[in-house]
């Protein structure tokens, strides 16, 4: 949305045009289902992007899932069949409980941790990502 309560879309709130998304077709697939080779550099450029990130916030200090394909540029995004970073957003997020799920990151929202019960299809809203805290920290 252009401005807070502002319910008019801004151009890149509007979805591309993108044929694997058309009811003609039949099917409605994932951006991230073209090619299993980009699906795998997908997920390395993705897993290099939030260790990097994560490792240079010491704790309590989080990020915000965003920032990781929000520093790929268009050009780093054509070559894997992708036109704009929020195309990568369920795919980080789903990364990030995958990291929690094997103890490596807490997942925040609203400031506090949220359990590790809690799974990605109950989590709505913006969320934080820290590293877990080493011991005697």
């Amino acid at each position: 949305m252009s401005a807070e309560g502002d319910k008019t879309p801004r151009n890149s709130d509007i979805a591309v045009n993108d044929s694997r998304n058309d009811p003609r077709n039949g099917k409605k697939s994932s951006p991230l289902e073209s090619t299993s080779q980009s699906d795998s550099e997908t997920t390395q450029i993705l897993r290099r992007g939030l260790s990097g990130k994560l490792q240079s916030r010491q704790f309590p200090k989080t990020i915000c899932p965003s920032e990781i394909p929000r520093a790929l540029s268009k050009s780093d995004l054509a070559p894997i069949g992708l036109s704009d970073w929020r195309q990568l957003m369920p795919q980080v997020r789903s990364m990030l409980f995958d990291m929690r799920a094997k103890g490596e990151v807490e997942i925040l929202q609203k400031g506090q941790v949220i359990s590790t019960s809690t799974s990605l299809d109950d989590v709505h809203g913006p969320i934080r990502a820290r590293l877990v805290p080493k011991e005697g920290v």
